[in-house]
């Protein structure tokens, strides 16, 4: 995901945060409820609905919803950090057309593709924060790098 995304957004922040390179994280809605899952498990959706013998419609989603703050609740602790201590609500974040409340119902993917999410909330939440833990540490190295030769 790219880093306008809120939950890229939040385990870049939490991992900058936990080394040292950020203070602070601004959000807008805690609450909104999104259903997240796992790009791997949705293209392999994607290639079952390609392995049927006649083109159909279906709606991918692991049809569960967790809200900003369960998710921040996930990162946060995985780094062993009080979300609380960091986040700020910005007004700007808020969107006045956003719906607060997105749920898939994939019952028919699960059904005529023999199709389930594999990975689970808390283990994408695991995944994206390793992710961008390599990453804030690069980060760090090349800004310690700098400042020595200062």
């Amino acid at each position: 995901r790219g880093e306008t995304f809120v939950t890229r957004k939040i385990t870049r922040a939490a991992t900058r945060i936990k080394l040292g390179l950020q203070d602070k994280l601004y959000l807008g809605n805690l609450d909104a409820k999104r259903d997240w899952g796992f790009a791997g498990d949705f293209v392999e959706a994607m290639w079952l609905m390609l392995q049927q013998d006649k083109p159909n419609d279906y709606v991918i989603a692991t049809g569960e919803t967790h809200s900003v703050k369960e998710f921040l609740d996930e990162v946060f602790g995985y780094l062993e950090l009080d979300w609380q201590k960091y986040v700020e609500i910005d007004p700007r974040y808020f969107r006045p057309s956003e719906v607060d409340f997105l749920l898939g119902d994939a019952s028919k993917a699960k059904k005529n593709l023999k199709w389930q999410p594999k990975v689970t909330f808390k283990e994408l939440a695991k995944m994206m924060v390793e992710a961008d833990m390599k990453l804030a540490k690069n980060e760090k190295i090349i800004k310690e790098q700098k400042g020595a030769k200062q």
